[in-house]
């Protein structure tokens, strides 16, 4: 269902709150049905007209996902601007910082489009944005990125109402994660950045972000606006605020995996790395764990592999599967673990190592080497 926007539609301008007085027009929409198209998209397949994704999270590290107010767009067609948003993930844990494996944004689109797919989007993760200063390190040819999507195929204006608009949930697990930093102390909330450019199917434009009241933590009543079509040096346009009755802040969430937990792959994946390893709490000494493999195939067993090491030996399923723990130079447990239904839980013991490196093992019948047919991502848990 999309949205069903009012006839008339009045304008608004936003004006810098903390750097010069920089005027920016756009279309502010107040729709009147809280719905909208849902997509999950999987880099290097595109996406599909559903909301389910069951390989990102389990936990959301990062919600600024409030009532929609308004959709920001410029009038005429124009692909040289990049706004950022910002946010900040609390100090936790040991690590000071979070991998993000998912991540959802909405936009809305008046791009006539029967086929759906007229809207590219380039959308980055940066680790520090600062309010009127823009992004530290950020430059035309180098943005400082910590991580960059490119998503072609996005879809316009389908339904040929004048404008339809997306939520976009953006599948990252699977070695497309971005690790970013926690704020360096409690309560400092260091922004972290993220932004879209919208690259519409003729330059037609018109295709941007929705925006709501802010509930993310660290979210801020502006965002930056970089302009390309400025000189070296002047690209950075200053921090843009909501006038009276709106809040300059985009819809978003991230998901990522528990506390002191991320995901690590093979330096060069082979054709049988393809089980998905997820782990479904914090692991913590006396407490319960948890594993679970979210892509199980029918027919098929799992065991979990436990060690204080990582490792990478290109040893399995005629060399296309991948051990990533160092089950042999130092194994914790004295054998692989049955995942019984592809999960297994227990209560740990009371005294763990500093660090914890798990793996999930694919087989058909008896649980031996030979019998191995996939292997998963390797699991990193600080303690």
């Amino acid at each position: 269902m999309f949205f069903q926007f009012l006839t008339t539609v009045a304008l608004l301008t936003f004006a810098s709150d903390i750097s010069a007085q920089t005027p920016l027009t756009h279309i502010p929409n107040t729709p009147s049905a809280p719905q909208s198209g849902h997509l999950t998209y999987t880099l290097g397949e595109g996406y599909e007209v559903t909301n389910v994704n069951t390989r990102s999270g389990p936990e959301t590290i990062f919600n600024n996902r409030g009532p929609s107010i308004y959709y920001y767009s410029w009038f005429q067609a124009r692909v040289v601007d990049e706004f950022v948003d910002e946010g900040s993930f609390p100090s936790l844990g040991l690590n000071g910082t979070e991998q993000v494996n998912g991540l959802t944004f909405d936009y809305c689109s008046p791009i006539p489009d029967p086929a759906g797919g007229a809207v590219h989007v380039e959308l980055r993760l940066y680790e520090e944005t600062i309010g009127g200063l823009g992004i530290t390190g950020w430059s035309h040819l180098t943005r400082n990125a910590k991580c960059a999507y490119i998503l072609p195929g996005l879809p316009g204006d389908t339904g040929s109402t004048g404008i339809s608009c997306w939520i976009v949930t953006l599948d990252l697990s699977g070695g497309y994660e971005c690790t970013l930093p926690q704020e360096q102390t409690p309560g400092s909330m260091n922004n972290f950045g993220w932004s879209t450019m919208y690259f519409d199917a003729g330059g037609l434009g018109g295709t941007g972000n929705l925006g709501g009241t802010n509930s993310g933590y660290g979210t801020q009543n502006y965002y930056e606006w970089y302009d390309f079509s400025q000189p070296p040096g002047w690209a950075y346009q200053g921090s843009v605020g909501g006038g009276p009755g709106s809040f300059a802040s985009f819809l978003m969430s991230m998901e990522g995996l528990p506390t002191d937990t991320s995901a690590y792959y093979s330096a060069n994946p082979g054709s049988a790395d393809t089980v998905d390893l997820q782990a479904d709490v914090e692991v913590r000494a006396g407490a319960f764990g948890g594993w679970t493999v979210t892509n199980p195939i029918a027919g098929s067993n799992y065991a979990l592999l436990a060690s204080g090491g990582a490792a990478d030996i290109p040893g399995l399923v005629g060399g296309n599967a991948h051990l990533l723990v160092n089950w042999v130079g130092n194994p914790l447990m004295p054998a692989p673990i049955v995942m019984t239904n592809a999960s297994y839980s227990q209560i740990l013991p009371a005294v763990l190592p500093a660090q914890i490196h798990v793996q999930a093992a694919e087989y058909a019948g008896a649980l031996t080497p030979g019998n191995i047919t996939a292997m998963s991502n390797g699991l990193k848990h600080s303690n």
